[in-house]
């Protein structure tokens, strides 16, 4: 099941959003928008690995279901 929920999606690309803005007129401390970068970037790569996994398993069920394996 995925982890990235539809707030947490619209989080990700509000972030996007501020990079955009940021990138003409940088923050004096990045750190607070680099750590957001963090999270959102463990956040997409955490649930594209539960995807990659659920896939599997559907792929092998539906293997099994159609006798193809």
């Amino acid at each position: 099941m995925p982890a990235l929920v539809p707030a947490r999606l619209t989080e990700i690309r509000d972030l996007v959003a501020d990079l955009a803005t940021h990138r003409a007129d940088p923050p004096p401390d990045p750190a607070q928008l680099l750590a957001r970068c963090e999270k959102a970037l463990t956040d997409v790569l955490s649930d594209r690995a539960g995807l990659l996994s659920d896939l599997g398993e559907a792929a092998e069920e539906l293997a099994t279901w159609t006798g193809t394996v």
